[in-house]
């Protein structure tokens, strides 16, 4: 489909297209925990794999750097939910007044919930993306 072309989709649509993206976008990340002969202490390696177009993250608990707005309460959610041993499950919000699509996903080392993996997603990007 051409990208002029006028094209209806439904939030749903938007949301289930976005949800999908992240996913298979995410799956791809890795984390891998070294242990340091010198300190022997345990370090946190990540990967986001392969290049794509989109903006990718990754926030851990014990340094959170510059969050804020939503994608620091989705941070702190999670957060919340590793604390009070809740299962966290993928999210997408809105941002940037709908136009990016901020998907997270919890990040896990070891079993252990150690932070969240962040992926902005042109809403534009999932509109053309969705077959009619």
């Amino acid at each position: 489909m051409e990208a002029r072309e006028i094209k209806v989709v439904s939030d749903a649509e938007i949301v289930e297209r976005a949800m999908e993206m992240g996913k298979a976008i995410a799956q791809d990340f890795m984390v891998t925990v070294v242990r340091e002969p010198l300190s022997e202490t345990d370090v946190i390696n990540t990967d986001f794999g392969p290049d794509s177009i989109y903006q990718k993250h990754r926030y851990f608990f014990d340094d959170p750097e510059d969050l804020n707005g939503k994608a620091l309460q989705v941070f702190e959610a999670y957060l919340y939910n590793r604390e009070n041993d809740i299962e966290s499950e993928p999210n997408l919000q809105k941002i940037n007044n709908g136009i990016v699509l901020y998907y997270t996903t919890p990040m896990y080392a070891d079993s252990v919930i150690v932070g969240m993996w962040a992926i902005e997603i042109p809403r534009k990007n999932v509109v053309l993306s969705i077959k009619n």
